[in-house]
């Protein structure tokens, strides 16, 4: 199959309510999510072909994650934006928490900063951004 012209790819992920009682609720990620993903496919702004992940499981963004970064040419333009709750274990590794992630099992039920860096070493895409928009919490 030839090249085709490289693309705009924009995954938007935001996670606003959260089981855990102590992570609280944010005011804005999906609502700001919505807001970029408008202005990020609109053809006369960023022409992005746009993917939205709101409130969903972090096994379900991490598939998304590796799905968006696999198969991508390397001048492909990809655009991550991660909008919730930054947590830190005990060892000072992060995680941005999705409404499933317990603070006790953080490993287990958080989104893993070095799995979204790892995507994004594998991709062949020489142009992405990465744009978070995190609280920090506990």
């Amino acid at each position: 199959m030839p090249d085709s012209e490289p693309g705009s790819y924009a995954l938007i992920v935001g996670a606003d309510t959260y089981a855990d009682g102590a992570l609280g609720r944010l005011r804005s990620p999906t609502h700001d999510g919505r807001e970029l993903t408008e202005v990020l496919a609109n053809p006369e702004i960023g022409g992005f072909a746009t993917q939205q992940l709101f409130n969903r499981p972090a096994h379900e963004v991490a598939e998304e994650i590796e799905g968006f970064f696999a198969d991508r040419k390397r001048d492909d333009l990809l655009v991550l934006h991660l909008s919730c709750h930054g947590v830190k274990d005990e060892s000072g590794r992060l995680y941005f928490a999705m409404p499933t992630t317990k603070l006790d099992r953080l490993a287990a039920t958080g989104l893993s900063a070095a799995f979204v860096n790892e995507q994004i070493d594998r991709s062949r895409s020489q142009k992405i951004v990465l744009l978070l928009d995190c609280c920090y919490s506990a």
